[in-house]
C-alpha cells in the first residue's frame, strides 16, 4: 500500500482543538463508528491537530478494534484512561470503551490535552450519559443509513432533541447520511431540502469498499470521496465548538 492519502482540501476549522462532537446513529447499523473515525482522520490529516476518536457506546463498541493500530506513546497516555489508548494509521488517538465510561469526563481529560473530540455513542442518543457534554454545546452528528426506515428513525431523534434541550439546538447538528450499498435507491433531495433551513450542515458520505469491509481500517485506503463528506461535515462543525472554558461559564450563569 502506498502512502498517497486521499485528501483534496483543508477543512474550515481555525481551532480544531475545541471541537467536542458526539456522533449517534439515528438507527441501528447506520455507521455511527466510521463516521467518527471519519471525521477524527479528515481533521487530522487536514490540519495536522492532535485528535481523538472515542468509544462513548454504553455497551462497548468496537472502534479500538476496527481503527486502532499502533499503542500510544507513554508520554501521550493519559493515566486514567489506562490501556484503552491507541493510534489509528492516521495518528488519531482512539480511545476504548471503558466499563464507567463517562463522556464528560474522558472529554475534559482530552480537551486539557488539547486534543479535538469525537465521540461515537451509538443509538445512545437520550441517554442522560449525554447531556453534560449537549449542555455544554457540543456538535450532535446524527447519522442514518441511506433507507427509508432509519431515515423514519432519525426524525424521531430529531424531533426528540428539539423537544428536550429546545429548538435552537438544530442549529448545531449535522446531519450525516451513511451510502451502505454502491447505488443510491433513494431520493434525498426533499429530505435534504426541508431539513437544510434548520440545521448545521446535510452530508451524505458516499459509498466506500475500505469501510465496508471487516477488519482494521487504514486511512491510505479511504475514498477521496468519502474523505471530502467527512470535510464537508467538519466546515459545519468548527464555527460550532465551544471551549470547555465558556462551558464552565455558562454553566456559573445558569447556576
Amino acid at each position: 500500500m502506498t502512502n498517497v492519502v486521499a485528501l483534496r482540501r483543508t477543512p474550515k476549522v481555525t481551532q480544531p482543538e475545541k471541537i467536542s462532537a458526539i456522533v449517534v446513529a439515528g438507527s441501528g447499523g447506520a455507521a455511527s463508528t466510521t463516521i467518527a473515525y471519519g471525521l477524527a482522520t479528515a481533521l487530522r490529516l487536514g490540519t495536522g491537530a492532535d485528535v481523538a476518536a472515542i468509544d462513548g457506546t454504553s455497551d462497548g463498541g468496537n472502534l479500538l478494534d476496527r481503527t486502532a493500530v499502533d499503542p500510544i506513546d507513554n508520554a501521550r497516555a493519559i493515566r486514567q484512561l489506562g490501556s484503552r489508548m491507541m493510534v489509528s494509521s492516521a495518528g488519531v488517538v482512539v480511545v476504548g470503551h471503558g466499563d464507567t465510561t463517562d463522556p464528560a469526563l474522558v472529554d475534559g481529560l482530552l480537551a486539557d490535552r488539547h486534543l479535538a473530540r469525537f465521540h461515537d455513542v451509538g443509538p445512545a442518543l437520550r441517554s442522560r450519559r449525554l447531556r453534560p457534554l449537549i449542555d455544554a454545546g457540543a456538535g450532535i452528528v446524527i447519522v442514518a443509513p441511506a433507507r427509508s426506515e432509519p431515515l423514519s428513525r432519525m426524525r424521531d431523534g430529531l424531533s426528540w432533541l428539539m423537544s428536550t434541550y429546545g429548538p435552537d439546538t438544530l442549529s448545531r447538528t449535522i446531519v450525516a447520511i451513511s451510502h451502505q450499498i454502491p447505488d443510491t435507491l433513494l431520493d434525498l433531495a426533499p429530505i435534504r431540502d426541508a431539513l437544510a433551513p434548520r440545521i448545521a450542515g446535510f452530508v451524505e458520505v458516499p459509498f466506500d469498499t475500505a469501510l465496508a469491509q471487516p477488519g482494521r481500517l487504514d486511512h491510505r485506503s479511504l475514498s477521496a470521496g468519502a474523505v471530502d463528506a467527512w470535510t464537508d461535515a467538519l466546515d459545519a462543525l468548527g464555527p460550532l465548538t465551544t471551549t470547555h472554558d465558556d462551558a464552565d461559564q455558562t454553566a456559573g450563569e445558569l447556576a
